[in-house]
């Protein structure tokens, strides 16, 4: 067979050809002489099943949401208190202000009740140029804030005063201040300690006002 005719089969061979239609899109790359074919396969789309709130379901969720919220805020401003001492020496440091048998972290009340304001004087005869003193709310956690001043500069920031007393260092010589800060309710009601003495100070502190203490040396 001629070269002509040889040509000729072939390209009635390659019009014969069928051709497939498919979802497969193809690419040729020719290396040297000889010709490959990529076949890449499309993914069919996933199929997403439409959900639609009803109006119910959308109510019933609200609901819940501000019912978390009304909880949590109850949570939040529910005055927490613990266990009330009413012995004698209670009941006798309410009258008087003042205990040296009562250990610090004593809660006297339930709920604030502000007792009258005060301000002190201790003279002591301590060797000491510095002493303990703790802090606390006698009465109800509620969100009373105080700020303590030696010698008229604040020590630290405010904080709130808690049932659980917090320790401080002072001077045994100066001026000792309690300032109220923030007044949870019912008063702003605090507890001092001080170690010098064995002495504790039932107090209330107006917001904005001070209570002083001045420590002396006792001559």
């Amino acid at each position: 067979m001629d070269d002509k005719n040889k040509l000729q089969q072939n390209i009635k061979k390659a019009m014969n050809t069928s051709r497939f239609h498919s979802d497969k899109t193809t690419s040729v790359d020719e290396i040297g002489s000889g010709t490959k074919l990529h076949s890449t396969v499309s993914q069919p789309k996933p199929a997403f099943e439409s959900r639609v709130k009803t109006p119910f379901a959308k109510k019933l969720k609200g609901f819940g949401i501000a019912l978390l919220v009304v909880f949590g805020l109850a949570m939040t401003f529910t005055s927490k208190t613990g266990t009330v001492d009413v012995s004698g020496a209670a009941n006798k440091a309410l009258s008087e202000q003042t205990s040296t048998s009562l250990s610090a972290g004593t809660i006297l009340l339930a709920k604030d009740e502000e007792l009258s304001a005060q301000d002190y004087t201790i003279a002591h005869s301590s060797n000491k140029n510095n002493t303990k003193i703790w802090i606390w709310d006698y009465a109800a956690e509620d969100g009373d804030y105080v700020q303590l001043l030696v010698n008229g500069a604040p020590i630290g920031d405010a904080f709130f005063i808690k049932n659980k007393p917090v320790e401080l260092t002072v001077p045994t010589v100066g001026i000792v201040q309690v300032k109220g800060i923030r007044d949870g309710g019912g008063g702003i009601t605090y507890a001092v300690r001080y170690d010098l003495n064995s002495t504790t100070y039932f107090n209330s502190a107006p917001k904005g006002e001070m209570n002083t203490y001045t420590l002396e040396l006792q001559q």
